[in-house]
């Protein structure tokens, strides 16, 4: 694995030594973490911290597992002040968070440098989220910390890339670097395309991964037969015939060293829109526009008075199109008994569902459109099921 072990390069092999997954284990809601870094390296040391909260008002179970980037169990010293009994020399821990609980762990810091990655398995839904840090030993103080979110898997990623000089201001350059994993039993093959800041491709480059491996570089130099000067702004699109887990991580070099995580969305979603239920939206002429389809629509059937609500959103339709809408809700373990109605730009209703299936509240609309017009998807909540916790998605599609 290339990486620039000068001492501004350092930080970033650390960051990026990421994951191997391994298979087998008990599932419930899944969190990988592709990076977490433990351990003294001369004048600094490395500490990850893992935040976890049960937003519930039920207890379930929490394994963390940590592995070394190769796949193998990693014995880390492993802390907490929050749950003291967590505390020890492990490569896992399985505990209870009860109803409303939150947890801090963190490592130790006090070992040989080493880097590794971290998947945390919970009964039911958390909100979990990393932290990683970076001390100076003597004497200690915090020099600088990056939040991490778990990582999705994904055939297409994109990614932001600045390769810079004397940016934002003179004597400060910027890197990019990146880690790939393969979560799948088959090689992945990715290939890597450069676009400069206009979208123009630029070149490309094919990097392997066997099964439930990973590597970890600067975008320099997955790109080593291109020349990067001055200030470069672009992105990278990674294209796999497997599902692989991408992270990016941005560091910038001066009189010190900072990192900042980058945000990598699948591409899959950016197939489609996304429109937040913005209150009011009770009647037509407050009705949410959609605009590019499709859309789908993330809200909560709550009033700000907390009563009952109704939801409308308006789209343009022409004569021969199919207007498509499902509500997911039930589905997705909202208490919400959701209603669609299509109305016409006059008002009248022209198509209405309650529930799809026979066991599945949410509701699904096939409506083909005889008339030019703006027409209106109306979503009700029934049977006084409008509260704070009814949270929806809405998903439209025109063909």
């Amino acid at each position: 694995m290339l990486i620039r072990f000068a001492v501004k390069g350092a930080l970033l092999f650390v960051l990026l030594l990421t994951l191997s997954p391994s298979h087998g284990w008990a599932q419930g809601s899944e969190y990988i973490f592709p990076h977490m870094v433990d351990g003294e390296s001369g004048t600094i040391f490395y500490s990850t911290s893992f935040l976890l909260n049960n937003a519930s008002n039920l207890v379930t179970s929490v394994t963390i597992r940590f592995f070394r980037s190769d796949g193998t169990p990693w014995m880390v010293d492993l802390r907490s002040f929050d749950k003291n009994e967590l505390g020890g020399r492990v490569s896992s821990r399985t505990f209870n968070l009860q109803p409303r609980e939150t947890v801090e762990l963190f490592t130790g810091g006090a070992d040989p440098l080493a880097a590794g990655w971290a998947k945390i398995d919970s009964g039911m839904a958390i909100e979990a989220s990393e932290v990683f840090g970076v001390f100076n030993k003597s004497p200690v103080f915090l020099r600088s910390e990056a939040g991490v979110l778990p990582a999705p898997a994904a055939t297409l990623h994109t990614l932001y890339t600045s390769v810079s000089t004397d940016e934002p201001t003179m004597g400060t350059n910027v890197d990019t670097g990146v880690a790939i994993a393969n979560l799948s039993g088959a090689a992945a093959v990715v290939t890597a395309t450069l676009f400069d800041r206009a979208g123009i491709q630029l070149t490309q480059g094919t990097l392997r991964l066997e099964p439930n491996r990973h590597t970890a570089m600067f975008v320099s130099q997955i790109f080593n037969n291109f020349t990067f000067s001055g200030r470069f702004h672009g992105m990278v699109r990674f294209s796999s015939n497997t599902n692989i887990a991408v992270v990016g991580l941005r560091q910038a070099f001066g009189a010190s060293d900072t990192i900042s995580t980058l945000a990598i969305n699948p591409d899959s979603t950016l197939g489609r829109i996304t429109v937040y239920d913005r209150e009011p939206n009770d009647s037509r002429p407050q009705a949410q526009s959609l605009g590019s389809l499709p859309a789908e629509i993330i809200g909560t059937m709550n009033t700000p008075a907390d009563g009952g609500d109704t939801d409308l959103f308006s789209v343009n339709l022409q004569v021969g199109d199919v207007l498509y809408v499902f509500a997911v809700a039930d589905l997705i373990g909202s208490p919400l008994d959701d209603v669609i109605t299509i109305r016409d730009s006059l008002g009248a209703q022209v198509a209405t569902n309650d529930s799809f299936s026979n066991g599945l509240r949410d509701p699904f609309i096939r409506f083909p459109v005889s008339i030019n017009g703006v027409y209106y998807i109306e979503h009700t909540g029934a049977a006084g099921t409008s509260t704070r916790n009814a949270h929806y998605r809405l998903h439209v599609l025109v063909r």
